[in-house]
């Protein structure tokens, strides 16, 4: 499924490191990539040879823009894309599943119940691509990846918009000849009907583990196609009317998607519920194996003789050109039938969980270290789910509890690692918050069609108790509600009022900034928010802190642009705002270093400013002009900072006076993106240098010997003497001195 990475692929694309090739083309490369944030991505890239031809450019930027119409439910979600850059690349999820042909070879022929629901969602996903006035006109087997959520239609290099008489490319294969309809297979129109066909054949051959028509040379299955009564022999006789109708060499005859998915009705249950569990073991094998990946760069050939012996373009084993990692449609008047399509495995976040959890296996029972280097001074090491990729990574810590997570809160001992909370009650860690002593939760299970509940969770358990505050005009399981902070008194929250659109912001919703009383649970205020574009993930809100009467936010523009905005706590009173420009990623400007008196915002620059009006008490100038900073962190009137050049500092908090700075070593642009973590008497930040942490005298700023650990986002938890690591993949601890 993975291959090594060659000597000349690229190391990095936009915020995104690569890991392996899942594949590669005549068009381009798709690679394993994985966020600094934890996100994991099919990451196409157009090869150098074509990039510079505007007319293959325009196709590229066009299948960008099919492959955000297409969505995240039925095909591949985009997360981000660069068609005009020198490496053009497209980002989407990476499908935790394998393609329908390799699954029916895994596990056998699908049982009746499991055939239903698969031809029902797919019957949900053609009527999304048709009523947008587009065809897929290659849906086969391997363009269908099954998922635990359901399957995900990929690969749409060949669709087209109805009417459009002209083919992708000269030479392009305008079908699959096993599962083409009969108007396909003598170059006329093909239309929606034309894709139920191809949908009875893949439901045949999900029944019975051949197509229709059978195998052979593509002459004599276009013949069939054309003349030649379907083998339907193993189908379930139940479903032996409704296929035989697709299959008819007339297109009029066949019934509309929406009539099959009638027809099929496949009752109540979840997708993963009708699936074999071989199956559903093979979704979660390929999940653990995606976060076990390591990169490993082949290293580049001898110069003479055998440069020619290694191409750029090798299959790179059943995830290669095959499966492409998501697919193009666009309107009538936009869509362009451009080769190229994506390539590669293509990959959506949900799933393993589902066969993980029918063995007792959802979450660690206690301590288990998973890393394979070195790691001298670790205590213990746990994996975990996946980081959230919309907000900057931060577990949330109260004495002698450690919240980590994403899509199920884990509760851990800090101090061991073990599970305190056998089945959380509480998912979504965006939708947590916590002041130290209470942990609060606005969660949609609760009711996920109520009105937005707000309830504490017990530590010990990690359940809901009887929610406390209720807003009946806002809904808590809108996509942007966000539980942001607390504090002794308030809890302060996003919500949200209008209709569900289950992955993303509506076009009919608003949004509101609210406080909310904790003693007696009613609101103490709310503010409107900027609407959200129709389809935007982007959450309103990166990283909040409530300090005295101050509430501090860095929002997010729908753009993605950055914002440092100050509330008063108790009236909601907007104080003041300025954008966080920089050079860093939007989430190394999200952190957040505030104390009673001022902000020390993340944007480069050292620099304080006035919790009142936003105004700068003072700036830091470093050793070189235009030096650049580290997100800081505060701590009992110091800030603390990384400096390109230079390592750690101590800078005086009320007005900015260097303390001490780090007398050997120095720090490299890669040592920019996270802050220093403050303990208890030595301050430490990662070196990629000294592949390490490197601990710090509060006082002297005297360095101690690094300790041997991977990147992570380091945090203090003081309590329990814990220094936590927060991985792409596991969380970690070590001594805190």
């Amino acid at each position: 499924m993975l291959s090594p990475l060659t000597h000349d692929d690229p190391h990095r694309l936009g915020a995104y490191r690569l890991i392996a090739r899942l594949g590669s083309g005549g068009m381009g490369t798709v690679y394993l990539a994985r966020s600094a944030t934890g996100r994991t991505a099919a990451l196409k890239t157009m090869h150098a040879r074509i990039a510079t031809d505007p007319a293959v450019r325009t196709r590229f930027r066009l299948e960008v823009d099919a492959a955000r119409v297409i969505g995240p439910v039925h095909g591949a979600r985009v997360f981000d894309a660069d068609p005009l850059g020198e490496t053009p690349w497209l980002a989407t999820e990476y499908v935790l599943g394998p393609p329908l042909d390799d699954a029916v070879s895994l596990a056998g022929p699908l049982p009746e119940p499991a055939l239903r629901a698969l031809g029902a969602l797919l019957c949900a996903a053609l009527a999304q691509l048709h009523a947008s006035d587009v065809v897929h006109r290659d849906l086969k087997p391997s363009n269908i990846m099954i998922t635990a959520d359901g399957p995900k239609v990929i690969d749409f290099g060949i669709a087209r918009a109805l009417g459009d008489e002209h083919l992708t490319r000269t030479g392009t294969a305008a079908g699959t000849p096993a599962f083409m309809s009969p108007e396909q297979a003598t170059g006329q129109e093909h239309t929606s009907a034309g894709d139920v066909f191809a949908l009875a054949g893949v439901l045949t051959y999900a029944a019975t583990g051949h197509g229709p028509f059978g195998a052979g040379r593509h002459a004599d299955l276009l013949y069939r196609v054309r003349y030649a009564n379907p083998d339907l022999t193993g189908v379930p006789p139940a479903l032996l009317p409704a296929l035989t109708r697709c299959l008819s060499k007339n297109p009029a005859d066949r019934p509309t998607t929406t009539d099959l998915a009638a027809q099929l009705n496949p009752g109540p249950g979840g997708f993963a519920g009708h699936l074999p569990e071989p199956l559903l073991a093979e979704i979660a094998r390929r999940a653990g194996a995606v976060w076990h990946a390591r990169p490993h760069r082949l290293p580049a050939p001898p110069e003479h003789g055998l440069a020619e012996t290694f191409p750029s373009a090798t299959p790179a084993g059943p995830a290669g050109p095959s499966t492409p990692a998501t697919g193009s449609v666009l309107s009538r008047r936009r869509f362009l039938a451009g080769g190229g399509s994506v390539l590669g495995a293509a990959a959506v976040g949900a799933g393993a969980w589902v066969w993980q959890a029918r063995h007792g296996a959802t979450r660690p029972k206690g301590p288990a270290v998973v890393s394979k280097d070195p790691a001298w001074d670790m205590l213990w090491q746990v994996g975990t789910s996946y980081v959230d990729p919309l907000v900057p990574p931060a577990p949330l810590v109260l004495d002698g509890l450690l919240l980590v997570g994403q899509s199920a809160v884990q509760g851990l001992d800090p101090a061991t690692g073990a599970a305190k909370w056998p089945e959380p009650g509480v998912s979504f860690i965006r939708r947590t918050a916590t002041d130290g002593k209470q942990i609060y939760a606005v969660d949609h299970t609760l009711d996920e069609n109520g009105p937005l509940r707000v309830s504490t969770v017990d530590p010990a358990t990690g359940k809901p108790r009887a929610p406390f505050s209720e807003r009946g005009d806002l809904r808590a399981i809108l996509y942007g509600t966000q539980a942001i902070c607390a504090s002794g008194d308030a809890l302060y929250l996003v919500g949200g009022r209008g209709p569900d659109v289950r992955d993303g912001f509506g076009k009919d919703q608003t949004w509101f900034l609210l406080g909310v009383d904790t003693r007696s649970g009613g609101t103490l205020w709310e503010v409107p928010l900027p609407a959200r574009p129709a389809g935007s993930q982007r959450l309103h809100v990166l990283s909040a802190q409530a300090v005295g009467e101050y509430l501090v936010l860095v929002q997010q523009s729908a753009d993605g642009r950055p914002r440092l905005v100050v509330h008063h706590a108790r009236t909601g009173k907007a104080l003041w705002d300025r954008p966080l420009d920089g050079e860093q990623p939007a989430f190394s400007r999200a952190h957040l270093a505030v104390d009673g008196r001022h902000v020390y915002p993340s944007a480069g620059e050292l620099l304080a400013l006035r919790l009142a009006d936003g105004k700068t008490a003072w700036r830091f100038e470093g050793q070189t002009p235009k030096a650049r900073f580290s997100p800081p962190a505060v701590k009992d009137g110091v800030v603390y900072a990384v400096e390109e050049g230079r390592g750690l500092i101590a800078v005086d908090a009320a007005g900015g006076a260097l303390r001490w700075a780090q007398k050997s070593g120095g720090a490299g642009p890669e040592d920019l993106d996270a802050p220093p973590a403050v303990g208890i008497a030595q301050v430490y930040a990662y070196s990629a240098a000294s592949s390490g942490l490197l601990a710090a005298d509060l006082r002297t700023g005297a360095v101690s010997r690094p300790f041997k650990a991977a990147r992570a986002r380091y945090f203090a938890h003081t309590s329990a003497r814990r220094l936590i690591a927060l991985g792409e993949e596991s969380v970690a601890a070590y001594p805190l001195d």
